[in-house]
């Protein structure tokens, strides 16, 4: 059976709950359905706006129970001032400050027992237990590393969002643009699918499909605002966030509706977490300084 989304198009302007954290009773907010489907999200926990300092990036380690955080810093006028915070899976902060010393960290992807984060023209690679940076893949011709997935034989896929290309690394350390085309739009998240790269383009307002094989680009999705994360659920359906301060729910059949906007309070929505078996959503909110968790619910 094929599902038709008919959601509205805004989330309350509750939807983020208490602006200093935590969760209440109007942070529940279903998206109601005219059809067969509706989408409720309900705030379970935020932290607080002292600990992570323009969140770009938030990651999900199934293994350790635990999220990673890049933070760009932008209060700071130092060179190196960006980080990496660790954020328990209940939005406790177990490390603000883990690893230090990032031009401008934005996605970070774990492989094993490393993870590795886009920073400029850099692939830092950090080991997660001794939780030191173990190496540095330099990315020449890269402006603007930004989105980045990995694939199980450690072949490392990233967006610069400054040349409009692709790179590929391989397991052993060897960058190669492997597309460059104006169409990308400013090439933010990316997510490997099979034969495919999905990504997202900010500047181009959708979801492409890049073919690893023969390069060609294919736009699969419009109309999703300012792209930058994607994550992928059951079922082939997605959710991607536009970092103005909007999420978007994909189906199965490409059809795109917004179950969460909080433009109107300038939070913004950057490169999303999930956590699959709690169906929660982490939203790293940039100028809010925050991560704000949701409990997602389809009801079909």
């Amino acid at each position: 059976m094929k599902y038709v989304l008919m959601i509205t198009t805004a989330l309350c302007m509750a939807a983020c709950g208490n602006p200093n954290g935590g969760s209440d009773e109007q942070a529940n907010t279903a998206m109601p359905s005219t059809d067969s489907i509706s989408v409720v999200l309900s705030q379970t926990w935020a932290t607080d706006t002292t600990s992570l300092i323009t969140p770009e990036c938030v990651t999900y380690d199934p293994v350790r129970n635990q999220f990673y955080v890049s933070n760009i810093n932008r209060k700071s006028e130092a060179e190196n001032a960006g980080y990496i915070a660790l954020v328990g899976a209940d939005g406790s902060i177990k490390n603000a400050k883990w690893i230090t010393g990032f031009k401008g960290p934005l996605g970070n992807e774990v492989h094993g027992d490393l993870l590795y984060v886009n920073d400029r023209n850099t692939i830092v690679k950090i080991d997660i237990a001794a939780g030191k940076v173990v190496g540095r893949i330099t990315v020449d011709g890269a402006g603007a590393l930004n989105g980045i997935d990995i694939a199980e034989d450690g072949t490392i896929y990233a967006a610069d969002s400054k040349t409009n290309g692709i790179f590929r690394v391989s397991p052993d350390g060897q960058a190669k643009m492997i597309v460059q085309s104006d169409s990308l739009e400013t090439p933010n998240g990316v997510l490997i699918n099979g034969d495919e790269l999905l990504v997202a383009s900010s500047d181009g307002g959708s979801l492409k499909a890049v073919n690893l094989g023969n390069g060609s680009i294919e736009t699969r999705v419009t109309g999703l605002g300012q792209v930058d994360g994607i994550i992928p659920l059951e079922g082939g359906r997605y959710l991607t966030s536009s970092w103005k301060g909007e999420v978007y729910f994909i189906d199965e059949n490409g059809k795109q509706q917004k179950i969460l906007d909080t433009k109107d309070q300038a939070i913004n929505a950057a490169d999303i977490g999930y956590i699959p078996n709690k169906k929660l959503l982490v939203i790293p909110t940039f100028h809010d300084n925050r991560l704000v968790a949701y409990r997602m619910e389809i009801r079909e």
